[in-house]
């Protein structure tokens, strides 16, 4: 009785055994040398016109326009719309549209608009779109990357991860709960970051010591609202956002000395090099512009060492001196009498001088 039992299993274990084929070929399922077993079989190589179904691929598998693998990947399989796996791939999936594995990814995987994966190590490289729901080692896209957890992304438009270990780079916009460094055209979000935060705006963080953006809200940083008044006689009223060193300048003013350009509109970055409880180093790079907006106007660059005295928690002074560029148009009124040097384009004045700067800042 027992003996029964045992060769009926090992017969219904040899029935059932997964059988393995050195080559598939043929137009789509079940039109191929497989038939309608086909995806109860893997295969080393199989190439179809159309599309190729299996149980597992080990070597190399291309379809015109779509291969469906039940179960592992490993090698390369290439597709003119869309490969689906339903197990773990490693190596190389190439689609003109979509790869989908819903197993773990170790390799590269390469399509004109979506990648999807429950873990991605190595390369995600995406048109679109590419997703990985718990671990991605590098992803790029032309629009978005979404993940649990990232080490390097790169997207047109926006990244999105839980926790980044790397660097995000986007277009427009980043996103991460936990992340080591942002760089975005437009705005960075994150909870706690450990490196730099660079953006071309805003960067918004709980804890960050290093946010690089004209407007910086911090959690744990500082903002300073202040009024101040430089060589030229531009009197602005700014905004001072940012974490613990680096921080964004944004303001506006007058300027009460040019009646034909009096508007003025003031952008910039700067560093805090802490030197005692009442005093820091304040280093600032400034971009002015004073208008009339209409057609003249007057751009100057500015890079000003200043030394910033606290008095209590919520006043701090500031002062010294500014090394300047100043550009516009030629035949307007000089903008500074005594310069260091001077370049007279076709077109346009460019000048050299050293000036100051002064001010009052009220933390927030």
């Amino acid at each position: 009785m027992t003996s029964l039992v045992l060769s009926s299993g090992f017969m219904n274990q040899q029935l059932f055994a997964q059988e393995h084929q050195r080559a598939h070929i043929g137009l789509i399922y079940p039109l191929s040398t497989n038939g309608t077993r086909a995806a109860q079989i893997s295969n080393t190589i199989s190439l179809h016109a159309l599309a190729g179904v299996s149980a597992g691929e080990d070597g190399a598998a291309i379809s015109g326009l779509a291969t469906i693998i039940k179960g592992d990947q490993r090698g390369v399989v290439i597709s003119g719309l869309a490969n689906t796996i339903a197990g773990a791939a490693k190596g190389a999936q190439v689609a003109g549209l979509l790869n989908v594995v819903k197993g773990h990814s170790k390799g590269i995987a390469a399509a004109g608009l979506i990648n999807m994966a429950r873990s991605a190590k190595g390369l995600e490289a995406a048109g679109l779109l590419n997703i990985a729901k718990e671990q991605a080692t590098v992803q790029a896209a032309g629009l978005s990357n979404v993940a649990g957890t990232a080490e390097f992304q790169v997207a047109g438009l926006g990244n999105i991860a839980k926790t980044n270990n790397g660097v995000q780079i986007a277009g427009l916009i980043n996103t991460a709960a936990q992340a080591n460094g942002q760089i975005a055209g437009l705005i960075n979000i994150a909870q706690k970051v450990k490196g730099v935060q660079i953006a071309g705006l805003i960067n918004i963080a709980a804890e960050s010591d290093y946010p690089i953006g004209f407007l910086n809200f911090i959690k744990n940083g500082a903002k300073q609202i202040g009024a101040s008044i430089d060589e030229s006689g531009n009197a602005v009223l700014a905004l001072r956002t940012g974490g613990k060193y680096t921080y964004g300048i944004m303001g506006a003013g007058y300027n009460v000395r040019m009646d034909n350009a009096p508007y003025v509109m003031e952008a910039g970055l700067g560093f805090h090099i802490p030197v005692s409880k009442l005093f820091r180093v304040n280093l600032e790079v400034s971009n002015t512009a004073n208008t009339n907006f209409k057609q003249d106007a007057y751009y100057k660059s500015s890079f000003r060492p200043l030394l910033g005295l606290t008095l209590g928690k919520h006043l701090e002074i500031v002062a010294g001196p500014s090394f300047n560029y100043v550009n516009y148009m030629s035949g307007l009124q000089a903008y500074r009498e005594n310069t260091v040097y001077n370049f007279f384009g076709a077109q346009a004045t460019n000048s050299l001088f050293f000036g100051g700067f002064a001010g009052i800042h009220f933390t927030l």
